[in-house]
């Protein structure tokens, strides 16, 4: 009898915890009590519930409603980001904060937290997020970022803060000589995004340009010393030759990018003048049509 009488309770408590769940769709009792933040009246349960829900649709419209409450919702998404245990609806959090740009800075910390997520596709999400901030991330990010390399995402977004990102530049002078060439790239990039305090790194970037067996690496190589400006040849006299060698490279993208970084050296670049006259009768479209205004540039007619 007594057996009886418990499984009546435990009948009646769940009864009951199933019509109050139906009253009480937006969780707003177990919110409270677990001191959840709220958007919209909504508990984060509740949001969490939607988010997670297998209709496309149906995540789709709630990942829009929160992003689009910017301000108003990031403390919902920030709490899900970090405490949800249910991974879809973590990375689907990250994704609104991403939407929300520039609106979703004060959640920083919380996205870098994110890139440690043991699930591969939050951090996927979570390093798409971050990206969009940068530069607009707190202090420490950069060297979170840095101790995330070789990961080509984290190079990608660390050349996003420029000049600001110079403690990057040992680690990135590292990575030029990496076997990858994706990594090999993204380093050469992020040095140029950094500026002029790569001027003393030319001769590497030189040697990348003559030597690297991966297209891609010569022409950021070629891109890069144009990005730096006179500066570079003025320091470095094998700026310019090696330039002009390098409009006789297989690959069209290189012969592009050196004669555009002869036409930005400008009157530096006079001596190999010729040379670059004779890439617009190159076999590429693209290679000709930059040699054509590198020749002005040179020539002192501008662009």
């Amino acid at each position: 009898m007594k057996r009886r009488r418990w499984i009546v309770l435990g009948l009646l408590l769940l009864t009951a915890g199933v019509g109050f769940a139906f009253l009480d769709p937006d969780a707003r009792l177990r919110g409270w009590i677990g001191g959840e933040p709220f958007f919209q009246g909504r508990s984060a349960t509740a949001w969490s519930h939607d988010l997670g829900q297998a209709d496309e649709v149906k995540s789709t419209a709630t990942r829009a409603a929160l992003s689009e409450g910017k301000g108003e919702a990031l403390p919902v998404c920030t709490w899900l980001l970090e405490r949800s245990p249910n991974p879809v609806v973590r990375a689907r959090a990250a994704d609104a904060l991403k939407q929300m740009g520039a609106e979703g800075e004060p959640t920083g910390p919380a996205l870098l937290k994110a890139l440690d997520d043991p699930d591969p596709v939050v951090r996927g999400v979570a390093l798409q997020a971050v990206e969009a901030l940068a530069p607009r991330l707190p202090a420490d990010a950069l060297p979170r970022l840095i101790a995330r390399f070789p990961e080509v995402e984290s190079i990608r977004i660390v050349a996003k803060f420029g000049p600001a990102a110079a403690e990057a530049t040992p680690r990135l002078v590292e990575l030029i000589k990496h076997g990858e060439p994706t990594v090999r790239f993204q380093a050469v990039r992020a040095l140029g995004k950094i500026g002029p305090t790569s001027i003393p790194l030319v001769p590497e970037f030189l040697r990348l340009l003559a030597n690297d067996p991966n297209d891609k690496v010569r022409e950021i190589s070629a891109e890069v010393i144009g990005q730096l400006g006179p500066a570079s040849a003025q320091k470095y006299p094998d700026v310019v030759p090696a330039l002009a060698k390098a409009l006789n490279d297989p690959a069209w993208n290189v012969r592009r990018d050196a004669v555009r970084s002869l036409g930005q050296l400008g009157s530096l670049a006079k001596p190999v003048l010729a040379s670059v006259k004779a890439r617009e009768k190159d076999d590429d479209e693209r290679v000709r049509t930059a040699a054509t205004r590198a020749v002005r540039q040179i020539e002192g007619e501008g662009n």
